[in-house]
Protein backbone atom coordinates (compact mmCIF):
# COMPACT_ATOMS: atom_id res chain seq x y z
CA UNK A 1 0.00 0.00 0.00
CA UNK A 2 0.95 3.65 -0.35
CA UNK A 3 1.83 5.58 2.81
CA UNK A 4 -0.57 7.91 1.34
CA UNK A 5 -4.00 7.91 -0.47
CA UNK A 6 -3.48 8.75 -3.69
CA UNK A 7 -6.23 10.66 -5.04
CA UNK A 8 -7.45 10.81 -8.55
CA UNK A 9 -6.33 13.97 -10.30
CA UNK A 10 -8.35 13.61 -13.65
CA UNK A 11 -10.86 16.22 -12.80
CA UNK A 12 -8.91 18.93 -11.87
CA UNK A 13 -6.37 18.54 -15.26
CA UNK A 14 -9.80 18.82 -16.77
CA UNK A 15 -10.36 22.37 -15.36
CA UNK A 16 -6.70 23.32 -15.46
CA UNK A 17 -7.26 22.59 -19.53
CA UNK A 18 -10.56 24.23 -19.84
CA UNK A 19 -9.16 27.48 -18.03
CA UNK A 20 -5.70 27.44 -20.22
CA UNK A 21 -7.71 27.32 -23.35
CA UNK A 22 -10.36 29.84 -21.87
CA UNK A 23 -6.88 32.16 -21.48
CA UNK A 24 -5.87 31.40 -24.91
CA UNK A 25 -9.04 32.18 -26.32
CA UNK A 26 -8.75 36.33 -24.97
CA UNK A 27 -4.94 36.31 -25.54
CA UNK A 28 -6.16 35.34 -29.69
CA UNK A 29 -8.78 37.80 -29.45
CA UNK A 30 -6.09 40.73 -28.09
CA UNK A 31 -4.12 39.96 -31.21
CA UNK A 32 -6.96 41.46 -32.90
CA UNK A 33 -7.57 44.17 -30.50
CA UNK A 34 -3.58 45.15 -30.90
CA UNK A 35 -3.48 45.10 -34.78
CA UNK A 36 -6.79 47.60 -34.65
CA UNK A 37 -4.83 49.51 -32.39
CA UNK A 38 -1.71 49.35 -34.28
CA UNK A 39 -3.05 50.64 -37.36
CA UNK A 40 -4.81 53.17 -35.56
CA UNK A 41 -2.01 54.83 -33.80
CA UNK A 42 -0.30 54.63 -37.13
CA UNK A 43 -3.37 57.19 -38.22
CA UNK A 44 -2.65 59.21 -35.08
CA UNK A 45 0.91 59.94 -36.27
CA UNK A 46 0.54 60.14 -39.60
CA UNK A 47 -2.52 62.96 -39.21
CA UNK A 48 -3.42 63.81 -35.73
CA UNK A 49 -6.38 65.67 -37.28
CA UNK A 50 -8.01 62.77 -39.18
CA UNK A 51 -9.59 61.68 -35.68
CA UNK A 52 -11.04 62.60 -32.60
CA UNK A 53 -11.00 62.45 -29.20
CA UNK A 54 -14.07 59.73 -29.05
CA UNK A 55 -11.75 57.49 -30.70
CA UNK A 56 -9.08 57.66 -29.04
CA UNK A 57 -11.14 56.90 -26.25
CA UNK A 58 -12.61 54.20 -27.75
CA UNK A 59 -9.26 52.76 -28.41
CA UNK A 60 -7.72 52.96 -25.19
CA UNK A 61 -10.88 51.31 -23.64
CA UNK A 62 -10.99 48.62 -25.63
CA UNK A 63 -7.10 48.13 -25.32
CA UNK A 64 -7.74 48.21 -21.24
CA UNK A 65 -10.39 46.32 -21.05
CA UNK A 66 -8.61 42.91 -22.68
CA UNK A 67 -5.44 43.57 -21.34
CA UNK A 68 -7.75 43.18 -17.65
CA UNK A 69 -9.04 40.30 -19.29
CA UNK A 70 -5.92 39.07 -20.44
CA UNK A 71 -4.80 39.05 -16.85
CA UNK A 72 -7.34 37.83 -15.56
CA UNK A 73 -7.91 34.79 -17.27
CA UNK A 74 -4.15 33.97 -16.90
CA UNK A 75 -4.95 34.46 -12.96
CA UNK A 76 -7.93 31.94 -13.29
CA UNK A 77 -5.91 29.40 -15.42
CA UNK A 78 -3.09 29.79 -12.75
CA UNK A 79 -4.91 29.04 -9.80
CA UNK A 80 -6.30 26.31 -11.79
CA UNK A 81 -2.74 24.54 -12.51
CA UNK A 82 -1.94 25.00 -8.91
CA UNK A 83 -4.57 23.27 -7.69
CA UNK A 84 -3.67 20.72 -10.08
CA UNK A 85 0.24 21.03 -9.27
CA UNK A 86 -0.67 20.19 -5.18
CA UNK A 87 -2.83 16.98 -6.42
CA UNK A 88 -0.25 15.22 -8.58
CA UNK A 89 2.41 16.55 -6.56
CA UNK A 90 1.05 14.51 -3.53
CA UNK A 91 0.64 11.89 -5.45
CA UNK A 92 4.21 11.70 -6.97
CA UNK A 93 5.03 11.36 -3.34
CA UNK A 94 3.03 8.37 -3.00
CA UNK A 95 3.76 6.60 -6.10
CA UNK A 96 7.37 6.99 -5.89
CA UNK A 97 8.76 8.39 -2.24
CA UNK A 98 11.76 6.98 -3.17
CA UNK A 99 12.33 9.72 -6.15
CA UNK A 100 13.69 12.86 -4.66
CA UNK A 101 11.58 16.11 -5.04
CA UNK A 102 14.22 18.86 -5.07
CA UNK A 103 11.92 21.27 -3.77
CA UNK A 104 9.40 22.13 -1.17
CA UNK A 105 5.74 22.32 -1.38
CA UNK A 106 5.94 26.38 -1.02
CA UNK A 107 8.12 26.73 -4.55
CA UNK A 108 4.66 25.16 -6.38
CA UNK A 109 3.26 28.55 -5.55
CA UNK A 110 5.91 30.91 -4.95
CA UNK A 111 8.45 29.32 -8.18
CA UNK A 112 6.07 31.29 -10.32
CA UNK A 113 6.22 34.54 -9.02
CA UNK A 114 9.67 35.23 -7.27
CA UNK A 115 11.78 36.90 -9.80
CA UNK A 116 14.91 35.18 -11.11
CA UNK A 117 13.91 31.63 -10.15
CA UNK A 118 10.93 31.58 -11.74
CA UNK A 119 12.98 30.91 -15.05
CA UNK A 120 13.83 27.35 -13.33
CA UNK A 121 12.44 26.31 -10.77
CA UNK A 122 8.72 25.18 -12.18
CA UNK A 123 10.61 23.38 -14.12
CA UNK A 124 12.69 21.05 -11.85
CA UNK A 125 9.02 20.68 -10.01
CA UNK A 126 7.41 19.64 -12.83
CA UNK A 127 10.25 17.30 -14.01
CA UNK A 128 10.42 15.95 -10.45
CA UNK A 129 6.93 14.83 -10.59
CA UNK A 130 6.58 13.58 -14.30
CA UNK A 131 9.88 11.24 -13.33
CA UNK A 132 7.82 10.28 -9.99
CA UNK A 133 4.72 9.65 -11.93
CA UNK A 134 6.41 7.45 -14.68
CA UNK A 135 5.86 3.96 -13.04
CA UNK A 136 9.81 3.66 -15.04
CA UNK A 137 11.00 6.65 -13.80
CA UNK A 138 12.15 8.23 -17.01
CA UNK A 139 13.14 11.80 -16.82
CA UNK A 140 10.56 14.25 -19.22
CA UNK A 141 11.86 14.62 -22.76
CA UNK A 142 11.63 17.31 -25.26
CA UNK A 143 7.72 17.68 -24.66
CA UNK A 144 8.67 19.43 -21.50
CA UNK A 145 11.68 21.56 -22.29
CA UNK A 146 9.69 22.50 -25.32
CA UNK A 147 7.10 23.75 -22.76
CA UNK A 148 9.35 25.44 -20.27
CA UNK A 149 11.29 27.47 -23.66
CA UNK A 150 8.03 28.78 -25.00
CA UNK A 151 6.78 29.86 -21.68
CA UNK A 152 9.94 31.95 -20.44
CA UNK A 153 9.84 33.57 -23.75
CA UNK A 154 6.05 34.33 -23.97
CA UNK A 155 6.66 35.73 -20.09
CA UNK A 156 9.52 38.07 -21.77
CA UNK A 157 7.29 39.00 -24.14
CA UNK A 158 4.92 40.42 -21.96
CA UNK A 159 7.07 41.60 -19.53
CA UNK A 160 8.43 43.86 -22.74
CA UNK A 161 4.85 44.83 -23.56
CA UNK A 162 4.26 45.90 -20.35
CA UNK A 163 7.56 48.09 -20.03
CA UNK A 164 6.14 50.20 -23.20
CA UNK A 165 2.72 50.50 -22.39
CA UNK A 166 3.26 51.72 -18.47
CA UNK A 167 6.66 53.28 -19.75
CA UNK A 168 5.36 55.36 -22.52
CA UNK A 169 5.95 58.95 -23.04
CA UNK A 170 5.58 58.62 -27.02
CA UNK A 171 2.69 57.17 -29.22
CA UNK A 172 5.57 55.24 -31.08
CA UNK A 173 6.03 53.46 -27.50
CA UNK A 174 2.45 52.03 -27.65
CA UNK A 175 2.66 51.00 -30.99
CA UNK A 176 5.59 49.15 -30.56
CA UNK A 177 3.87 47.32 -27.79
CA UNK A 178 0.63 46.25 -29.92
CA UNK A 179 3.27 45.35 -32.55
CA UNK A 180 5.20 43.22 -29.86
CA UNK A 181 1.85 41.65 -28.49
CA UNK A 182 1.17 40.35 -32.22
CA UNK A 183 4.67 39.21 -32.71
CA UNK A 184 4.62 37.13 -29.17
CA UNK A 185 1.39 35.68 -29.55
CA UNK A 186 2.33 32.23 -31.38
CA UNK A 187 4.95 31.80 -28.89
CA UNK A 188 2.06 31.96 -25.97
CA UNK A 189 -0.33 30.05 -28.30
CA UNK A 190 2.68 26.93 -28.34
CA UNK A 191 3.45 27.53 -24.70
CA UNK A 192 -0.24 27.28 -23.65
CA UNK A 193 -0.85 24.40 -25.70
CA UNK A 194 2.49 22.23 -24.53
CA UNK A 195 1.00 23.00 -20.83
CA UNK A 196 -1.87 21.21 -21.16
CA UNK A 197 -0.08 18.16 -23.35
CA UNK A 198 2.10 18.25 -20.40
CA UNK A 199 -0.05 18.36 -17.65
CA UNK A 200 -2.38 15.95 -19.42
CA UNK A 201 0.73 13.59 -20.05
CA UNK A 202 1.43 13.59 -15.89
CA UNK A 203 -1.99 12.79 -15.48
CA UNK A 204 -1.89 9.84 -17.62
CA UNK A 205 1.37 8.34 -16.06
CA UNK A 206 -0.08 8.61 -12.80
CA UNK A 207 -3.46 6.58 -13.45
CA UNK A 208 -1.25 3.84 -15.15
CA UNK A 209 -1.30 0.58 -12.35
CA UNK A 210 1.25 -0.42 -10.70
CA UNK A 211 2.27 -3.04 -8.33
CA UNK A 212 2.79 -2.43 -5.09
CA UNK A 213 4.99 -4.45 -2.43
CA UNK A 214 2.86 -7.07 -0.76
CA UNK A 215 2.69 -6.12 3.04
CA UNK A 216 3.36 -9.10 5.41
CA UNK A 217 0.36 -9.73 7.48
CA UNK A 218 -0.31 -9.23 10.93
CA UNK A 219 0.00 -11.73 14.00
CA UNK A 220 -3.10 -14.01 13.34
CA UNK A 221 -3.35 -13.53 9.62
CA UNK A 222 -1.12 -16.47 8.07
CA UNK A 223 -2.89 -19.02 6.06
CA UNK A 224 -3.03 -22.29 7.94
CA UNK A 225 0.24 -24.27 8.08
CA UNK A 226 2.62 -21.22 8.39
CA UNK A 227 4.16 -20.95 11.53
CA UNK A 228 3.26 -17.15 12.52
CA UNK A 229 6.11 -14.90 13.36
CA UNK A 230 8.77 -16.59 11.97
CA UNK A 231 11.28 -14.78 9.27
CA UNK A 232 12.01 -17.89 7.82
CA UNK A 233 8.65 -17.65 6.56
CA UNK A 234 7.79 -14.05 5.86
CA UNK A 235 9.23 -14.30 2.02
CA UNK A 236 7.47 -17.49 0.75
CA UNK A 237 4.58 -15.42 2.00
CA UNK A 238 5.11 -12.38 0.19
CA UNK A 239 5.71 -14.20 -3.02
CA UNK A 240 2.07 -15.85 -2.63
CA UNK A 241 0.20 -12.76 -2.10
CA UNK A 242 -1.23 -11.00 -5.63
CA UNK A 243 0.23 -7.90 -6.02
CA UNK A 244 -2.28 -4.90 -5.11
CA UNK A 245 -2.86 -2.58 -8.19
CA UNK A 246 -3.04 1.43 -7.67
CA UNK A 247 -7.10 1.54 -8.96
CA UNK A 248 -6.70 5.64 -10.04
Amino acid sequence: MHPVPVRPARAVAILATLAIAFNLLIEAAAVFVSLDRYEFIGRVAADPLSVDLAEVGDSDSLYAFTGILQAGTLLLAGIFYWVWLFRVRANAEALSPHVKQRLGRVWLVLGWIVPIISFWFPKQIVDDIWTASDPQQRKPGGLAMTWWITWVLSVFGSNLVARFVFGSTELADLQSAALIEMIFFPLTLVSGILAIMVLNKITSLQAIPRAAAPQYPPQGQFPPGYPQGQPQYQQQYQQQVPPQQNPY
